[in-house]
Formats: C-alpha cells, structure tokens, sequence
C-alpha cells in the first residue's frame, strides 16, 4: 500500500480517537462504570497518540511561504474572534448566574488571598485563617500572579482567565494555523477546532469552569504546544516556566524535550532554554517566596495529601465512591477498592502516580532514541506532551474533571499537525504546492 494511503488510514484512525475522547469526557462519561469508563477514555487518548505518531512518521515539518500567511492573516482573525464569541456566548451565563461559593470550590478565594497577601507586601505562603477550616497556601505563584495587575480593578477573575485562555492560549494555536499546509477549508475548519472542543465540553459539564480558574493553566500549556512547534529559545522557555510555575505535571517531561533540543537544534538552543527556565523558577519562586522559607515545598504537599485524604474520605457518590473518585475519568477507583486503609490506597496511587509519570517520559526518550531519526522532533515532542499528560492525569489522587479537561484541549494541537499535508523528510520541503 502507497505511503500515501497509509497515512490517510492513520489519520483516521486519529479522527476516530479524537471524537472518542471528546465523547467519553463529555456526554459519555462514566458510560461504563466508574471502573471500566476510565479506560475507555485513557485508551482513547493513548490511540489517539498512537495514531498521531503514524500519520506522522517520515513527515517533514512544513510551513507555507510569507504570501500565503499574508493572504491568511484576516481570515484567521476572523477563526480567532468566531471562536472566542462562540465560547463566551456558552461561559458569559454561567459566570453570571455562579456567584463564588465556597461551597462549590474554595480556588477562586484562596488565590484572592494570595493576591492581597502579595499587593500588601504580607507573607503570602502562609496559613489562610479567613476559610472555615485551615489550609497552608499550596497553589504555585503562576496560578495567582497573573490576577495581581487587575486586583485594584474590582474584576472577577474568572473574566481575566477566560481571557488569557481565548487571547493567548487561542492566540497561540492561530499562529500555528497559519504557518501550516492546507487548502482554505481545511484551514478554517481546524482554525476553529479548539473553539467547537471548549463549547462542546461547556455544553456536556456545565458548571466546570464556572468556580475555577483553570483556563489560564489551558493558555498556559497551549502557549508550551505552539512553542514546541515554532517557537525560539525564550518563548519555549518562557512557556515551560509558566507551566512548571503554575503546576508540576510537566515535570518528567521537560528533561526530555531539553534533550531534544539539545541533539536537534543544538546544545546552545538547549541551554539557551534551560537558562530561561533557571532564571525564571529563580526569579519568581525561589527568591521571593521559597528563599525565604523553604518548607513551604513540602507543606504543600501535605496539604495536597490531606485534600486526597478529605475527597477519598466523602461518601457523596454512587457506586459506594465518592464523588469525584469515581467520575469516570481515572484510575482512581482502582485503587480506592484495595483492601487497604484509606491512607495505604492514597499512598498507593501516589506511588503510581509518579512511577507510571516518570515511566511514560523515559518510554518517549527510549522511543526518541530508537526511532528519532523517522521524525522531526518537533512533532515527537508535541505528541509525546500529549500521551505523558494522558498518562499524568489517568492516575491522579483528585481527578478533577477541569483538570483533566487540559489534556483533552491539548488534542487540538496534535489533530492540527497530524492532519496537515506534509512531505516525505527525504523530500524536498519547500510546501508552496501544498497550499
């Protein structure tokens, strides 16, 4: 069979697992039970993955001449604004009519406090007295720092998230739409991919978003996806600071793309990286606040284990589970019916956790290793994000379903390049018959 055609038999397989995730996310979660839906949707984040890697193999990574940008540029403005009005006219209800609740999630007033603690020049990490039960701040400095600027304004940050997630995140995703092969109609269909994802999981899980903060940690990590493909040296480093600062789920896999990026594009772009990266966790976390005191690492980690405790210990839920144990979406289940004490299975999972985390980074390196050379590193990197998350957040301790959602987003930028037209590596890579 020609390359040709098995690259089409791949990508639609990709498809296929595309609509498959989505679905078990949204209007099919828990379809099967809080013990077998889980793998369901894992599995179909890891086909799609799989599939991604074959539509991709010795694909060279192609962009399309100046001219061609130039001619898009309106048109992906256009992609750009339809998208963000089609999610505002879902999320705009909901942040109206969903007052902060403590009741609902305790997020939105914890990173209050850590924004007066800050703009007032108090002590930020430490114990927050003004909930009804005490908490050691355990939220890293990007998920709060970016609210700082609009504190004085009165602004609900709820707003200031949406927009970093429809400005940059979405932003960053049109940038690498416009460098990329593909007629009209493919380009604008995929130009509003993440839009029709976002409204698709408002409308299946209305309340997701609507006491959370996480669409700046999505622009974040989309912002890291669009670096991995066209970014210089500052912008990947800036963006995996942003990343690292906000949350440690990337963790493993940052030595990896480094490693990349140093046998790819060279040891200078690497350490060009690395530096920004250095100085940035330097800059913003270890000189103000951890320098400062250095047991604040390790109690938020505690807290963490004492919020897993609190979740696993409810009986909210169905299925003799609690609530958010057995949503569907993790591994958790599994663990939670060990006959175990409840501290043995949570302690359990976190070794998991970290093990199956680190394991899913060294398979990508010894992957890389292996076959490297039958792909640009650009599209091994990014594919590889996307399978070490679905790995990460299928054995989370507290599988937040918006958590999780960031994995799933994460799937656009994959179907963006996966689905691309692209030349043969051992061809020539000029892609202006590919517009």
């Amino acid at each position: 069979m020609p390359a040709a055609s098995v690259r089409r038999w791949w990508q639609l397989l990709l498809a296929l697992a595309f609509i498959a995730e989505m679905l078990f996310f949204t209007r099919l979660r828990g379809c099967a039970g809080p013990y077998w839906s889980p793998v369901l949707f894992g599995g179909a984040g890891l086909l799609l993955g799989g599939a991604a890697l074959g539509a991709l193999r010795g694909q060279a990574f192609a962009l399309v001449p100046a001219a061609v940008v130039s001619r898009r540029v309106s048109w992906g403005g256009l992609a750009w604004l339809a998208g963000a009005l089609l999610v505002l006219y879902r999320q705009i209800p909901i942040v109206l009519g969903s007052p902060i609740d403590l009741r609902s999630s305790d997020v939105i007033p914890i990173v209050q406090t850590y924004v007066d603690r800050f703009r007032s020049g108090e002590v930020v990490y430490r114990y927050l007295t003004n909930l009804p039960y005490p908490l050691f701040p355990n939220h890293l400095p990007m998920q709060w720092l970016p609210y700082v600027p609009v504190q004085p304004l009165g602004v609900d940050f709820r707003w200031v998230s949406w927009a970093l997630l429809l400005g940059v995140g979405l932003g960053a995703y049109q940038l690498v739409a416009l460098r990329l092969p593909g007629g009209w109609l493919h380009y604008g269909l995929k130009a509003l991919l993440p839009a029709l994802l976002l409204s698709q999981i408002i409308d299946a899980d209305y309340y997701l978003y609507s006491q959370v903060l996480e669409p700046t940690i999505i622009a974040y990590y989309f912002l890291l996806a669009a670096s991995i493909l066209l970014g210089p040296a500052w912008v990947r480093g800036g963006a995996l600071v942003l990343c690292l600062l906000s949350r440690y789920s990337v963790v493993f896999w940052v030595p990896v793309f480094l490693w990349m990026l140093w046998r790819e594009v060279g040891p200078r772009h690497a350490l060009a990286v690395a530096a920004v990266v250095l100085a940035g966790i330097v800059g913003i976390y270890i000189v103000p606040f951890f320098a400062h005191n250095p047991t604040i690492f390790t109690h938020a980690l505690a807290e963490y284990r004492l919020a897993t405790l609190g979740e696993w210990s409810r009986s909210d839920g169905t299925n003799g589970l609690p609530a958010h144990v057995g949503n569907g979406l993790s591994a958790a289940p599994w663990f939670y019916a060990l006959p175990l004490p409840l501290e043995a299975k949570i302690a359990w999972i976190q070794r998991a956790h970290a093990l199956l985390s680190a394991s899913a980074a060294a398979g990508l390196a010894l992957f890389y290793w292996r076959r490297g050379p039958r792909y640009d590193y650009r599209y091994l990197a990014l594919v590889g994000l996307k399978l070490y998350l679905v790995v990460f957040y299928f054995f989370i301790q507290i599988p937040y379903s918006y958590l999780i959602s960031l994995s799933v987003l994460l799937s656009v930028f994959v179907m963006l390049v996966a689905l691309a037209p692209t030349v043969p590596r051992t061809a020539a890579t000029s892609t202006a018959d590919l517009t």
